[in-house]
């Protein structure tokens, strides 16, 4: 197994806050981290990552974690729920980079749906 690059792209059918890293050997894909980010606000939210199960144990999740935090400097980041894999490997991380990485914070207005913007202002909260 060689070189592993990652490359920054618009995540398909997210508008413009979605975003991807993804992690590939030539022309495989073996990982993706998925998320959102409002420069208005300075929140991102982490949708999800995934290693191919060949290519996991090797750093790769963390590598493309430093990657998103490094080129978002300033940012306040939430996550999805997550498995207990998933809840031990951000909570390595938010300790590793001194970030915090909660799946209970909440979205910032920009990065919610447009029903839940709508139930938002619906009861006054604009």
């Amino acid at each position: 197994m060689g070189q592993v690059s990652h490359t920054a792209i618009p995540g398909p059918g997210a508008g413009n806050s979605g975003w991807e890293i993804v992690l590939s050997e030539g022309d495989t894909v073996v990982g993706r981290l998925r998320f959102r980010l409002c420069p208005v606000c300075h929140t991102g939210r982490i949708q999800d990552i995934w290693v191919n199960d060949d290519w996991q144990r090797r750093g790769l999740g963390r590598e493309a974690m430093h990657t998103l935090l490094t080129a978002s400097p300033g940012y306040r980041w939430t996550t999805t729920r997550q498995t207990w894999q998933g809840n031990a490997f951000f909570a390595a991380i938010a300790q590793e980079t001194q970030t915090p990485l909660s799946a209970q914070g909440p979205l910032c207005l920009h990065l919610r749906g447009w029903w839940s913007r709508l139930a938002h202002r619906l009861v006054g909260h604009q």
